[in-house]
């Protein structure tokens, strides 16, 4: 079974993220979400799903600022990440190495063990 993260950030967008999520549970892909303050915010103003019904399109969920999060860990099994949508400011931070949270942190890891990263960034 593929296993993917997937991090939502507060980029308008988010039925991007939301689609990409049904999509995979569709196609029965192990899906760990982090989604961010912002992406929660972004999503109330975007949609009309509750972050209850888009966190239950994943396998697990974690906080944004759970560093200790085993997806933080290069150990982890997983096949690639996808940010979507990702924000310019998450794009800077992953560009500059600055993993003040899990989103970031997970794709340093999947820099780091030359694993796929997808940035989907809103101007895209």
């Amino acid at each position: 079974m593929k296993s993917l993260i997937v991090a939502m950030t507060g980029a308008t967008g988010a039925i991007y993220g939301i689609r990409l999520l049904q999509v995979l549970r569709e196609n029965s892909v192990e899906v760990h979400l982090v989604i961010s303050p912002w992406a929660e915010k972004t999503i109330s103003l975007e949609t009309d799903q509750s972050l209850e019904e888009i966190r239950k399109l994943a396998g697990k969920c974690y906080p944004v600022d759970d560093l200790s999060a085993p997806i933080s860990s290069g150990s982890f099994p997983v096949d690639g990440m996808v940010i979507i949508p990702c924000s310019m400011k998450t794009l800077a931070a992953i560009a500059h190495g600055m993993s003040a949270n899990l989103i970031v942190r997970a794709a340093d890891v999947m820099l780091k063990e030359k694993k796929k990263l997808i940035l989907v960034p809103r101007e895209t």
